[in-house]
């Protein structure tokens, strides 16, 4: 009986709706990547006339990031792209497209940077949490302006994000200037670690210097916090169903300005923690000059991350693994005499190539193997067995349902009353009548029916399956031969 239980949670996760969704996920998403990926690599072999660079360029991506060189900078990358794609996709669930990311956590970064340069004798691990408090409060404030704008006065969210960047950036760097110490150039702030020798307190970096536990620790955290929120909340369920359509969210009686408000608080805050790992993590200075530096890249690479991942953010850790691997890995590249700006076209070209995921969409690897391995008439009734399955199993799982919910329930009521005339209804093709006091033994005892039934039905089904698909056959070749047996 084990085999018919296992075969039937398997038919019922292989032939699912959900199941397939995510697989073709996947499948669009790897197809992407890879063809992006080679279409930059043969640009290089042309540009430098050197065929053999497209496999020492391959081998560089999966071996330099995780040398002893690199393998810090590999990490916080990772770490850095995963929780850049979780602030957009938490905005893009409510259907919002956050391109203010860079601004927002640059904004929280200056802001925190500007606090760090005057702290005091603060404990350390106190200060990070201040740090990150105030990061993350700070560029909640910047993205709570785009999200009122959007939810009251209708202002796209584009568009005032990308105007925002610049008056952030211009206005944090005039107060860098004015409130911070620089350093020798003039250019950017004195970074966190030597000021005043307070190195442990005030940036997210370890003993040696190493940023990656720190920036691990917090892209976790968040990557959680965006699985429970949109996944096990009536609150992110509110923000999804908002995203999928306003006016059907509306007539449910969603405050729908609210939920996007929200979207874009929860997206900023992540963009301030953001902010941390990258100018409290990784580089612990800030730029002071306009001349220095432009917008961080960090968060619109992170839109491209999310974009390829499909707004899962759970899909959004391999996508980010591959970038990270591969924007660490440019520096190894100077090892084969190639130029930082051919490398930065490289991952320029992989990145947005790969963002281009609707090219994908419509491939179906898996009808193309039906068709060339078992032929075009097993193609042809594929689906409508499969649709004949999944009706069985649905009857199947509510009749399951009803047994686990009747045997919860030890008293009379009339719930229990309606539930055993439905359980009754959904189980007489099962040949089970079920009463309110159904013992532990009975239960499994009636659940071992449902699967032999269900297993009975399978045998039959593909049984006629197998002879309509060797019907169809007969037929294909009588009408190829002119109606000759």
């Amino acid at each position: 009986m084990f085999k018919k239980r296992a075969h039937y949670y398997w038919d019922k996760f292989a032939y699912s709706d959900k199941r397939k969704r995510g697989l073709k996920s996947i499948l669009v998403s790897s197809a992407a990547i890879l063809a992006s990926l080679i279409l930059a690599l043969l640009l290089t072999c042309i540009v430098y006339k050197d065929i053999s660079l497209f496999g020492k360029i391959l081998a560089k991506f999966f071996t330099a990031p995780f040398t002893s060189s690199f393998y810090d900078s590999t990490i916080s990358r990772i770490a850095i792209f995963a929780v850049a794609a979780t602030s957009f996709l938490i905005a893009s669930k409510c259907g919002l497209f956050n391109i203010g990311i860079s601004g927002q956590m640059f904004f929280g970064a200056a802001v925190a940077t500007i606090v760090a340069q005057h702290m005091i004798s603060v404990p350390n691990g106190l200060s990070q949490i201040i740090l990150l408090l105030i990061s993350v409060v700070s560029a909640m404030a910047i993205a709570s302006i785009i999200g009122i704008l959007k939810a009251y006065l209708n202002v796209n969210e584009v568009v005032s994000s990308i105007m925002f960047n610049w008056i952030i950036y211009f206005v944090a760097t005039f107060f860098l200037a004015k409130f911070c110490i620089a350093d020798s150039s003039g250019l950017f702030t004195q970074p966190l670690g030597t000021l005043n020798g307070n190195t442990p307190n005030l940036v997210f970096q370890m003993s040696d210097g190493s940023s990656w536990l720190p920036t691990i620790i917090l892209m976790i955290s968040m990557v959680i916090f965006a699985i429970v929120i949109l996944g096990f909340t009536t609150f992110g369920k509110k923000i999804v169903n908002t995203g999928m359509s306003v006016t059907a969210a509306k007539y449910a009686g969603y405050n729908t300005k609210a939920n996007q408000i929200y979207a874009m608080l929860i997206s900023g805050a992540m963009a301030g923690v953001l902010g941390v790992m990258v100018y409290l993590g990784s580089a612990t200075n800030m730029p002071i000059n306009v001349a220095a530096k432009t917008l961080p890249q960090e968060g619109y690479t992170g839109i491209s991350v999310g974009l390829i991942a499909m707004s899962n953010p759970i899909a959004v850790l391999p996508v980010s693994l591959l970038f990270g691997m591969i924007d660490a890995s440019k520096a190894a590249l100077i090892d084969l005499s190639i130029q930082p700006a051919m490398t930065d076209a490289i991952f320029g070209i992989v990145v947005y190539g790969a963002a281009v995921i609707s090219l994908f969409y419509f491939i179906v690897p898996f009808k193309w193997y039906l068709r060339i391995f078992k032929g075009k008439a097993y193609t042809d009734h594929y689906d409508k067995y499969v649709d004949h399955v999944m009706s069985e199993i649905n009857r199947a799982n509510s009749a399951l349902y009803y047994l686990h919910k009747i045997h919860k329930m030890k008293f009379q009521s009339e719930e229990i009353q309606h539930m055993l005339n439905s359980a009754n209804v959904k189980l007489e093709r099962y040949k089970i009548h079920v009463n309110n006091t159904i013992s532990h033994e009975e239960l499994n005892a009636y659940e071992n029916e449902v699967f032999a039934k269900y297993w009975s039905f399978k045998k039959d089904a593909y049984e006629k399956f197998t002879k309509l698909v060797a019907e169809t056959k007969i037929k294909y070749t009588k009408d190829s031969s002119g109606g000759s047996p």
